[in-house]
């Protein structure tokens, strides 16, 4: 009678204890996220966005996007999006200061939101909770692995290229994933939203376009081959969308301008090479961040405590992982070859944290398909007494949260934070004070004292010694001023 009544009180108390350990566990990525986060109040703008404030400040949004495209790119999306700041500032009757954060701020909610999204939609039947970890740990792993957290989150005009295609794309991936793991079929609002994101998407960048075409190819032939409903038309509709937008990319006549100027473009061999060479380097240095692995467990461990489906797994779900894992390899390779071919030079950062988003996403897929595969060996291979230890409802939350806590605390983004801390207050009050001084000062021509404090966290460049050039030129411009220079720098 004693345990009839205690095995009732129990089974609560035991769900109590695992949400409360699940809940501590997504504590410290959100912790993390939270204060990076905060930082983009402690942003400014640089050089780009005082040249699209300024176009936009004399010839309004739709003209601006004409001027860039045919003049420097024809990424509308990131042109468009580069003109926020200096609306909102006319708009509300702000300091483009403050705009600039706002925006920033916004981005980075916008971020947070696709990467839930993303996660929640890919794993179907995985709890609440576990999909709250799940998600900041992604999140958490992007920000503290990404190879320029600057360009990431903190600067305007190189987020805008490569931060919104990126989550588009692994939200695209993801549902021609779920479709070929769920065997069922796109319907219409989704396949006019995965059509809408697409086309949005290719008009980001040049790359992004046809990493959506190969993925669009991919569900195709992984329908075929598992015999399941090929929705042609559907794919056909995404694929149309994808087109239009990286014509109107790559057609720009700014494209061609850009590339004369860079002698060393258009090499097609070494570009191959080179593009592979890098493409290695920045594999190992994506492998090398203690968070990608956490993050690959705790899609595994998740996988491993799903509830049982309604159906066994597929036995298409090995194949269906390693082509996730060919196609998003065969994408980053790209990336890497086609900036090596249009600029001469290796891929920039703020472009392979678009890379390292897709990775990290497709990895995360395969090793959820790959454990579903294997879930039943996987638990014969684990006595009974340590899966229970080791899988049980409080120890396995508890296990993740503090590998994710070391893991974290040794990312390269927490190294740089813990160097650059005390620079971030100073460098945003000289910001405001310059500010001040450019919108105060009557004189038309103003000395401008550098920045002190220079955290490459938030800036990479100050004004210069050459008034004409920039960001010298755009800074006046903005600010109705004949010329500005640098306080130590002759006239």
């Amino acid at each position: 009678m004693y345990n009839q009544d205690v095995l009732p009180l129990a089974r609560p108390l035991a769900k109590r204890r695992a949400s409360l350990a699940w809940a501590l566990c997504s504590l410290l990525p959100a912790i993390l996220l939270l204060g990076l986060f905060a930082l983009t109040w402690l942003s400014a703008p640089e050089h780009d966005d005082f040249c699209f404030a300024d176009l936009y400040a004399r010839h309004g949004f739709a003209q601006t996007i004409s001027i860039v495209y045919h003049s420097i790119s024809g990424r509308v999306v990131a042109l468009s999006l580069s003109q926020l700041p200096p609306a909102i500032s006319a708009a509300a009757n702000v300091s483009l200061l403050s705009a600039y954060s706002l925006t920033l701020a916004a981005n980075a909610g916008l971020f947070m939101l696709g990467s839930a999204v993303a996660i929640v939609r890919a794993w179907p039947r995985a709890g609440a909770l576990q999909l709250t970890f799940l998600s900041l740990a992604f999140a958490s792993t992007v920000v503290g692995a990404a190879p320029s957290l600057r360009e990431l989150l903190y600067w305007l005009a190189g987020l805008t290229c490569y931060v919104p295609p990126a989550l588009l794309t692994i939200l695209i991936l993801g549902e021609c994933t779920r479709a070929l793991d769920t065997e069922t079929k796109f319907s219409r609002p989704l396949t006019i939203s995965m059509a809408v994101g697409g086309l949005v998407a290719a008009m980001c960048n040049e790359f992004t376009g046809l990493w959506l075409l190969l993925i669009l190819a991919a569900s195709l032939l992984a329908r075929h081959l598992f015999g399941q409903p090929r929705q042609v038309a559907h794919h056909g509709l995404i694929a149309a969308a994808v087109i239009l937008g990286f014509v109107v990319v790559v057609s720009a006549s700014g494209n061609s301008t850009r590339m004369e100027q860079l002698p060393n473009a258009g090499h097609f061999l070494p570009s191959l090479f080179n593009g592979f060479r890098d493409s290695l380097i920045g594999l190992g240095r994506f492998f090398r961040e203690p968070a990608i692995i956490v993050s690959l467990i705790a899609a595994g461990a998740i996988a491993l405590i799903e509830p049982e489906p309604a159906r066994p797994s597929s036995a298409n779900n090995k194949m269906l992982a390693l082509g996730i894992i060919a196609v998003c390899l065969a994408c980053c390779y790209f990336e890497y070859f086609a900036h090596q071919y249009a600029t001469g030079f290796r891929l920039v950062e703020r472009a392979q944290n678009e890379a390292l988003i897709l990775l990290l996403f497709g990895l995360m897929l395969s090793v959820r398909l790959l454990v579903r595969a294997y879930r039943v060996q996987l638990r014969e291979r684990l006595p009974a007494g340590r899966s229970r230890g080791l899988l049980g409802p409080v120890a396995l939350p508890t296990s993740l949260g503090l590998l994710m806590i070391g893991a974290l605390g040794l990312s390269s983004t927490a190294l740089l934070l813990r160097k650059q801390w005390q620079d971030l207050y100073p460098y945003w009050q000289e910001s405001v004070a310059r500010h001040i001084l450019l919108t105060t000062s009557p004189e038309p021509v103003v000395t401008v004292p550098r920045h002190k404090w220079t955290p490459s966290l938030l800036m990479t460049s100050d004004v210069t010694v050459n008034a004409g050039r920039l960001p010298n030129d755009c800074i006046a411009r903005y600010y109705h001023k004949s010329a500005i220079y640098a306080a130590d720098a002759p006239r």
